[in-house]
């Protein structure tokens, strides 16, 4: 089964439900996390339907899909997904977002770090990648708290809001031989 229930001490990782459009929604309208990320311009309704379509081939689809879920109280704090997979070489890359009011709790670590282990352990992947603008230093933070280690760089890579061009920085983490 892909985006199988994952849990951690703090955060239950599971498959997304029509449920949590709302908390999802104000993740990709956010000015605050669309700083570093490019996030589609859609109408609730609209992504109402990317939800229900990612419910729907949810087992068909090898793009898996968390939605980030504190254990203690249920609020849906982020999300987390395969968004690349290249399988000739063997792996896959890793996004996530957390909502700005939870940011600073190392949710984003964690949820990183058991995906990436899910996807080492248990999806058969030799290697999982992330990657982001290097002006995105907590995004860093995070790669490195979660086991991975910083590949590379490449300069001028992205283009930012304000028409500049930053640089990004590459991290992996390979399956244990």
């Amino acid at each position: 089964m892909l985006s199988p229930k994952i849990e951690t001490d703090r955060l239950i990782l599971r498959r997304y439900k029509e449920s949590d459009i709302d908390a999802i929604y104000e993740i990709i309208t956010d000015e605050r996390l669309s700083k570093y990320i490019k996030f589609p311009k859609l109408s609730k309704q609209e992504e109402l339907e990317c939800i229900r379509q990612w419910i729907n081939e949810a087992d068909e689809s090898k793009y898996e899909k968390w939605v980030i879920e504190l254990k203690k109280d249920g609020t849906v704090v982020g999300n987390i997904d395969v968004n690349t997979v290249v399988k000739k070489h063997n792996y896959c890359n890793v996004g996530y977002t957390i909502r700005y009011n939870y940011w600073g709790n190392g949710y984003a670590s964690e949820a990183l770090e058991a995906v990436s282990n899910h996807l080492l352990e248990n999806s058969g992947y030799y290697l999982v990648e992330c990657s982001c603008n290097e002006l995105n230093t907590q995004s860093s933070k995070v790669m490195l708290k979660a086991g991975f280690k910083k590949d590379g760089y490449i300069k001028n890579r992205r283009l930012n809001k304000d028409g500049t061009y930053s640089g990004v920085e590459y991290y992996s983490k390979t399956k244990e031989l």
